[in-house]
């Protein structure tokens, strides 16, 4: 209902209000759940065979075809001399036995080389289905072929199947047979559902946004508009304040919102995703978890992109270069005694940077009233350290929920401090100069609205002064 709600009102000042109700009987029609088709059905839209027996291939060429799946074959020598790397395909089906006379490992060490000049590392998503009816064989095949160590492209899943047994039968059965395989990997399988999703969500996306004028004049001249006003709606900035700002990104933020429904809903339930206990737990010493939490961390509240040092919008993130300024935070009180993060012994040798975020309230920014000025709120970034966390910053005037984070050009897990103390009005154009204030990032959304919130109700304490 927020996205009828956002295109309704973009449309009033078009003066397109008459197609408001379309719209809102459209979101409903879409509403409805799409036929089931099979998960491999959605996914497999082409499909790779690297085979050097070219007589057991045509068959299994007629069966993909017959499920309209687009096909190519090649063998190794063929493979060898192709010159640039292969587009996407989703599926592989893969002869373990590459070369007569050469045992396993040797032909598995065949693939690799093979996968890393067709492949390379920006194949996308797929799978393999390895021809082998040894089982000792596979595992070794999965040992080597997912070593993060590879340079191409990791499949998304590998499935082992006899070939014999469906070549007798040109190949009939052989995607159910995969996707029984895949059962036994709800993790792949929920990826492949999601891939699936994503493309037609993307695909409804764009028709619901044609599909919002009732004629192609009116499409061709008021889509650029339309999306022009999707674009400033997002970030909440004037259109005379734009600049050197990159407004397409923000464009594609903006869609996501669409987006999310329409994944949402055309994904399909994945059986027994979540329903083990016992494969639940994280299986990874506590460095390793914190490592991996810490980059999760990192994509869901921060965001690197489309950053412009001469936008001073809310919620991008600054390394302070100017010592002088009063948002340099010089010292930190720690069980009452002041230390200095320069010259202490404890702080000194950390690595830390002073960073500040801008803060003022979207509606403010959106409305042009900052005349000039942004409302910032200076803090700390450090190694993320539990003890120094609780001890040096456990008063109510800082925000210290962010971490662990993984930061470009820190080794460790970091953390984010802003102490509400530190919290001043700047002339945008001090923000402007790199010089003396440098954008790092820009906190996401969600995160943006937490720092917001809880800085009001530090700033909106009530006190009262009572005899005792």
């Amino acid at each position: 209902m927020k996205m009828i709600s956002i295109f309704q009102i973009l449309l009033e000042k078009m003066g397109l209000t008459r197609l408001s109700s379309r719209l809102v009987f459209l979101k409903k029609k879409n509403s409805q759940q799409p036929e089931k088709n099979t998960m491999l059905q959605n996914f497999i839209t082409s499909a790779l065979i690297i085979d050097d027996k070219e007589a057991e291939v045509a068959s299994l060429k007629e069966y993909l075809d017959s499920k309209d799946i687009w096909v190519k074959h090649f063998t190794p020598d063929q493979l060898r001399e192709k010159t640039s790397v292969f587009n996407n395909r989703k599926l592989i089906f893969l002869d373990l036995f590459l070369e007569d006379g050469q045992d396993e490992i040797n032909n598995i060490n065949i693939i690799r080389a093979l996968f890393t000049k067709v492949l390379g590392t920006s194949f996308g998503t797929y799978g393999i289905v390895l021809w082998t009816k040894h089982t000792e064989h596979f595992t070794e095949f999965i040992n080597r072929i997912f070593k993060p160590t590879n340079n191409f492209t990791l499949p998304l899943f590998a499935v082992a199947l006899d070939k014999t047994l469906y070549m007798n039968n040109n190949y009939e059965g052989l995607l159910e047979g995969v996707e029984e395989k895949l059962k036994e990997n709800v993790a792949s399988s929920l990826f492949i559902e999601w891939n699936k999703s994503v493309k037609s969500g993307s695909d409804h996306t764009i028709k619901m946004l044609y599909d919002l004028f009732d004629n192609d004049p009116k499409k061709y001249i008021n889509l650029e508009p339309l999306l022009h006003s999707l674009a400033l709606n997002f970030t909440g900035i004037p259109a005379d304040n734009i600049g050197n700002y990159d407004l397409q990104k923000d464009l594609v933020k903006s869609l996501m919102d669409s987006l999310q429904f329409e994944i949402s809903n055309r994904f399909n339930k994945i059986d027994n995703l979540f329903s083990d206990p016992k494969k639940l737990n994280f299986n990874a010493s506590k460095e390793e978890k914190q490592l991996i939490f810490s980059k999760l961390n990192t994509l869901l509240m921060l965001d690197n992109h489309n950053l412009a040092q001469d936008s001073p919008i809310p919620g991008n993130i600054y390394e302070i270069k100017d010592e002088s300024s009063a948002m340099f935070i010089k010292t930190i009180t720690v069980k009452k005694a002041d230390k200095d993060l320069n010259s202490d012994p404890d702080y000194k040798d950390l690595p830390k940077r002073r960073i500040c975020i801008e803060m003022t309230p979207p509606c403010d920014f959106a409305l042009g009233k900052k005349k000039k000025f942004s409302r910032v709120v200076g803090g700390l970034h450090m190694d993320y350290d539990a003890n120094i966390k609780t001890s040096a910053f456990g008063g109510e005037n800082f925000y210290t929920f962010l971490y662990p984070i993984q930061l470009e050009g820190f080794e460790k897990p970091q953390m984010l401090i802003f102490d509400f103390y530190h919290f001043q009005t700047l002339i945008e154009d001090d923000l402007k100069d790199s010089t003396r204030f440098s954008i790092i990032y820009r906190a996401k959304d969600k995160l943006f609205a937490d720092i917001l919130q809880k800085l009001s109700s530090h700033t909106a304490r009530l006190g009262i002064g009572v005899l005792q």
